[in-house]
């Protein structure tokens, strides 16, 4: 607020207080028509401030308005941007680790080892983006999701790491079984209260910070699930503090859910507790088998090797889609290949698959929609086919989108061949 708005609504209320008074002093001195006049007076400067506070509110409606439209055209330059950087960057990374195995000299060993390094360089450029990118609250509405504690705040610990400043740090999750429990509502708000508690502890600190967190249901309330969350250190961090300004992203977020926070800092250590309101998610019964040949198909599987799988990729991009054959195929039994989720829809009704790697962008129809479409065929089969993200969608809550839509697990490019391996692994 301005110096001449402020001066054009307090001098009217000074006005406006003067002529009360005055009124009041005449009225208590036995006079009539004084008192009356002061005070009919006094409505004018009132009206003259009542209409300054008005026009005050709505321009500032309009200030936010268009700082809601800045931030989400800001994110949307940012969100495509890492996109068009992480396909290439996947294509070189997984090329680097295949010519490597394939190099025979100590010359070629070494001009591949400096490529690799130097694609590992800028992998960190565009981690640290997205790590930014993840600390700045986003005006967007998102819909509901289903979701687990556990996994938001591992998450959000890996997601830490992306950032090379942080690399003395070290941030642990102490599970005591909440971790599994369901809720339903916008996760990307837990995991930007944590990110901004943490890179706060951890900027403002000098040498080797360690901080846990704990995470505990504190009872009902209004229909909602009370979930306190504490964050504690060893070191003397500051988390929010009083003098911190602006005003705390993790401050607005927290009492946007309803919440509050208590921080308390000694020479031997530091804690941060926090409350915010969840909605608990209901329980899902899966349907039952529609005929006998289906639950016949539905019977309990044993766990397959990686030379026994049938993998359907899909993917619209060729160079993507030969380098992932490259790298895949001498390790399973068939891959083949979808160019967008309609293929793959008409692929997964024809043909029998054990796991299959969805893109995200692609056209005629996207690795969402594909997803969340053979998730319905399958309701009445009990049948399951894992199904990984391969996406060079990497923002804040492109895991969560995919996950809603049911897939199992999500991998952003450039992908690392051991992390895409170990995460097969763990789903056959």
């Amino acid at each position: 607020m301005t110096r001449r708005t402020r001066n054009r609504i307090l001098l009217p209320v000074s006005a406006a207080i003067l002529l009360v008074i005055i009124a009041l002093v005449t009225a208590l001195s036995g006079l009539v028509y004084t008192p009356l006049v002061a005070g009919a007076l006094a409505l004018l400067p009132l009206g003259l401030a009542t209409a300054e506070l008005r026009r005050l509110i709505a321009d500032s409606s309009n200030i936010l308005r268009e700082m809601a439209s800045i931030a989400e055209k800001n994110e949307e330059v940012i969100n495509s941007f890492s996109h068009k950087i992480r396909e290439p960057l996947n294509n070189l990374v997984l090329l680097g680790n295949m010519l490597r195995e394939t190099t025979s000299t100590p010359k070629q060993q070494e001009l591949i080892d400096t490529f690799i390094a130097s694609t590992g360089s800028m992998v960190d450029v565009v981690n640290e983006l997205t790590m930014e990118t993840a600390g700045n609250i986003t005006f967007e509405r998102r819909g509901e999701i289903r979701f687990r504690l556990g996994p938001i705040i591992c998450d959000t610990i890996e997601l830490m790491k992306l950032n090379r400043n942080h690399d003395q740090s070290v941030v642990t999750y102490d599970d005591h079984g909440e971790g599994a429990s369901e809720y339903k509502g916008d996760p990307i708000v837990i995991k930007q209260i944590l990110i901004d508690l943490l890179s706060a502890a951890i900027s403002g600190s000098s040498g080797r910070v360690s901080i846990k967190i704990q995470a505990r249901e504190a009872g009902v309330r209004d229909d909602s699930e009370k979930v306190e969350f504490t964050l504690s250190s060893n070191n003397p961090v500051v988390f929010i503090g009083e003098k911190r300004q602006p005003y705390p992203l993790a401050g607005r977020l927290i009492r946007d859910c309803g919440g509050n926070w208590q921080e308390s800092t000694t020479g031997s250590g530091s804690w941060f507790v926090f409350y915010i309101n969840l909605l608990k998610a209901e329980k899902l019964t899966p349907p039952a088998a529609a005929s006998t040949l289906i639950r016949g198909m539905a019977a309990e599987k044993s766990r397959k090797e990686m030379k026994d799988l049938n993998i359907l990729l899909v993917e619209d991009n060729p160079i993507n889609q030969r380098i992932t054959q490259l790298m895949l195929e001498p390790l399973v039994k068939r891959l083949e290949t979808a160019r967008n989720g309609k293929e793959a829809l008409d692929m997964f009704g024809t043909a029998r698959y054990d796991l299959i790697l969805m893109d995200v962008q692609m056209p005629v129809m996207n690795g969402l929609v594909a997803a969340e479409k053979i998730r319905r065929l399958e309701m009445s089969t009990n049948v399951h086919v894992p199904i990984i993200a391969i996406t060079a969608n990497a923002m804040l809550g492109d895991k969560e989108q995919c996950l809603a839509v049911g897939m199992d697990d999500y991998i952003s490019k450039p992908i690392e061949p051991e992390v895409l391996i170990e995460k097969i692994t763990a789903l056959i």
